[in-house]
């Protein structure tokens, strides 16, 4: 073999080993990443009974107990989001899947609820009610995705855009708007549901911030949990269980853990969502809305304070007062409730999880779900295509829905 003929396989055979040794790192930075999805439960020896059909309703639920496996190609906490962001093009151009109402509420404001019926609708099933994250709405793949997986489940559901979401303006004088929505719109959209399928028990599913809106919900309305019988609304459904898909925990706190550079998206997507988009209804209503247009459109101003200022387009006054009221409230919630949180999240961190353990680990009604990987609101499957969150949610309402009838 000539010189030159021996130098251009060596360095062929170099760059074979330098193409498997890039293979083999993928490998194990992937491998590190795939874990049993953990489960935990409450610790305390107090009601054990609620405690005891929590394990019942998870041992339903295979999901709970597998291996999760990320997407392959997109598998870190950014690429994850980089997918979702594909996905919200690919929901852009989706043909339709929902029936639109548009809602009035007590105030004359109007909402939209996108509704998907499914072609083989459970008899006496739960009723489904999604609420939406902070810079998202219906027409996100996130709420497309879940709801369309749930009505493949034979379950009913609507997604309830929150005021200002949905693609409808507000009129100055009903415009209020808040991440974590208001309990009263959600009474309302509940009878609403009632009427439309009367008897069925009803579970609530929030995204990020929509989660906040679930627990506290579910804690603030105990009298309406179908597991007990002690002063049951006889206008408004029962609630069966709810989910915390995503949750963030702590309002006043959890937004400044954001880090680099997603708090930056977020700053930009918060003050268009909440402000930007209808600055002119902010500018027609009141002075003080108009200082909060003011605020947000100055680029100075810190995403903290924006967050703050923006808490007053919800007719509360004080701004910390109102975020206090908005808290989950886990330790109150009474009925079977899903956390499902990834360790890798970089919108709600991990640490917002870790602060509250204590609060979940004492309610026997709570159930929280742990995976290694799957950042935020994505938990996609090895391909890429399904996503381990969703299926978790439609078979944690199945089982509850299961061992209320067998209650």
């Amino acid at each position: 073999m000539r010189p030159t003929q021996l130098a251009l396989a060596v360095e062929l055979d170099g760059e074979s080993w330098d193409a498997w040794a890039l293979v083999l790192a993928w490998a194990v930075h992937y491998l590190n990443g795939v874990r049993r999805v953990r489960l935990h439960l409450a610790k305390t020896s107090k009601s054990n009974h609620m405690r005891q059909r929590m394990q019942r309703i998870m041992e339903q639920c295979p999901s709970m107990f597998k291996v999760y496996w990320p997407t392959w190609y997109a598998y870190s906490a950014m690429q994850q989001i980089l997918l979702l962001g594909v996905k919200e093009i690919r929901a852009i151009f989706q043909s339709n899947v929902y029936t639109r109402q548009i809602f009035q509420l007590r105030d004359s404001a109007n909402i939209a609820l996108d509704w998907v019926v499914p072609e083989r609708e459970l008899q006496d099933g739960p009723v489904c009610i999604l609420l939406h994250g902070a810079i998202q709405d219906s027409r996100s793949s996130t709420m497309k995705d879940l709801a369309s997986e749930l009505a493949q489940r034979g379950l009913l559901a609507v997604v309830m855009n929150r005021r200002g979401y949905g693609d409808l303006e507000m009129d100055a004088s009903t415009a209020r708007v808040t991440l974590f929505g208001f309990d009263e719109d959600l009474d309302e959209v509940m009878l609403e549901v009632g009427k439309r399928a009367p008897g069925r028990p009803v579970a609530i599913v929030g995204f990020s911030c929509g989660s906040g809106q679930a627990g506290r919900y579910a804690a603030h309305r105990q009298h309406l949990s179908a597991w007990q019988d002690r002063g049951v609304s006889k206008t408004l459904p029962r609630l069966l269980c709810v989910v915390g898909y995503d949750a963030g925990y702590d309002v006043l706190h959890a937004v400044h853990k954001v880090p680099w550079p997603y708090c930056w998206a977020l700053d930009f997507a918060f003050r268009y969502q909440y402000v930007i988009r209808h600055r002119s209804t902010w500018a027609q209503k009141s002075p003080s809305s108009a200082e909060v247009v003011k605020v947000a459109l100055d680029p100075t101003q810190s995403f903290a304070k924006v967050y703050r200022n923006v808490t007053k387009l919800s007719g509360f006054g004080c701004s910390t007062a109102w975020l206090e009221n908005q808290q989950p409230q886990l330790n109150n919630i009474e009925v079977p409730c899903l956390l499902i949180n990834s360790r890798d999240d970089p919108i709600c961190v991990w640490q917002n999880v870790e602060d509250h353990k204590p609060l979940i680990q004492e309610n026997p009604n709570l159930a929280l779900v742990e995976l290694r990987r799957g950042s935020h609101g994505c938990k996609f499957g090895f391909w890429g295509f399904s996503s381990m969150g969703r299926d978790m949610i439609g078979e944690f309402i199945l089982s509850s829905w299961s061992e209320l009838k067998n209650t």
